[in-house]
């Protein structure tokens, strides 16, 4: 039996010229910090200018982010935007900024919950940047271990011990973790580094601290490795915590950095594979003394002091770079030139 004649629809439709009239998923640069951040809004401002989109989630403003990370597509959903992540960029998203509801376990999961959703974020991406390096004392065997000089150091509940193993005069106690203690989201602080007399009173045991010698030294050196560029400032000022409590006092200035200060600086960050790192180093007789590398290091403060924008520069040359070297962009209409 003949087959009857085509139905009137099937005459209108056509499978060749199907629409998809979804949103179609833009490549973008993704920052997670929180909202104060300056530097990243200077970063930001950079790449507009020269077409390259962002994305920022900060961890102080959740709420109405509407986050999806979607693996099977690579692509993400974030403040109304579907986006495929080209880099991701883990800076200061701290889950202590993260602001809960509940009991203390609801508040736990949250912040727990929004942290592994970063980590998701960054696996979908060409290239994820993250705030790792060792802790302080594996950073400072590790540089023991590539050549470069380091401080004598201990960590210790009773610092004044250290006086004796060292045999020194003056001693530095700083944090065995981080300068800032969030106790509430957006309430920082401070646990700053001091320079301890001999002849000063013991205040008895304490937490752990991290204790080194004073090095004597002629000048403080404040080193950003962005990508294999590097941008040094010479630090001068009157106490170890003045950066924090006596900013006005600090006196910062671009410098070229030594030859010496360069190769291990370029050594240190090459052996811990770091996209980006502010090293500080002490110089001792034009010998550098390495003392720890931040892997999310703000720089404006140093621009802001010397009137220069090098690093803001570097950072968003190196940003646009991998953001044009993801897979995710190879099929896109080419950004304008810059940075």
């Amino acid at each position: 039996m003949a087959d009857g004649p085509p139905d009137f629809l099937s005459q209108l439709t056509s499978p060749d010229h199907t629409l998809d009239v979804r949103p179609r998923a833009e490549p973008a640069v993704v920052l997670l910090s929180r909202a104060c951040d300056a530097d990243l809004d200077a970063v930001e401002s950079l790449l507009a200018g020269v077409g390259i989109r962002t994305a920022r989630l900060n961890a102080d403003e959740l709420a109405d982010s509407g986050l999806t990370v979607d693996p099977q597509q690579r692509a993400a959903r974030l403040h109304g935007r579907r986006l495929t992540p080209t880099v991701t960029w883990i800076r200061h998203f701290a889950p202590t900024a993260i602001e809960g509801t509940g009991d203390p376990a609801q508040i736990a999961f949250q912040r727990e919950s929004w942290q592994a959703a970063a980590v998701s974020l960054a696996g979908i991406s060409g290239t994820s940047l993250l705030a790792s390096a060792p802790a302080p004392l594996a950073q400072l065997e590790f540089a023991r271990r590539h050549g470069v000089a380091v401080p004598r150091t201990l960590v210790t509940t009773d610092p004044y011990r250290a006086f004796a193993e060292f045999g020194c005069r003056r001693l530095v106690v700083k944090a065995a973790h981080r300068h800032f203690v969030e106790s509430e989201p957006g309430r920082l602080r401070g646990v700053f580094p001091v320079v301890v007399e001999q002849h000063t009173p013991s205040t008895g045991l304490g937490p752990p601290v991290i204790v080194q010698e004073y090095v004597e030294h002629e000048a403080e050196l404040r080193v950003y490795y962005v990508a294999g560029q590097l941008h040094a400032f010479r630090i001068d000022k009157g106490s170890a915590a003045a950066l924090w409590l006596a900013p006005d006092t600090v006196d910062v200035s671009p410098v070229l950095p030594p030859p010496s200060v360069a190769e291990a600086t370029t050594r240190l960050a090459t052996a811990m594979s770091l996209h980006y790192g502010a090293f500080d180093f002490l110089l001792r007789a034009g010998t550098p003394v390495f003392l720890e590398v931040n892997p999310d290091g703000d720089w404006r403060w140093a621009e802001r002091k010397s009137h220069t924008t090098p690093v803001t520069a570097a950072v968003s040359a190196m940003l646009a770079t991998l953001h044009r070297a993801a897979p995710a962009h190879q099929n896109c209409p080419a950004d304008a030139s810059g940075p």
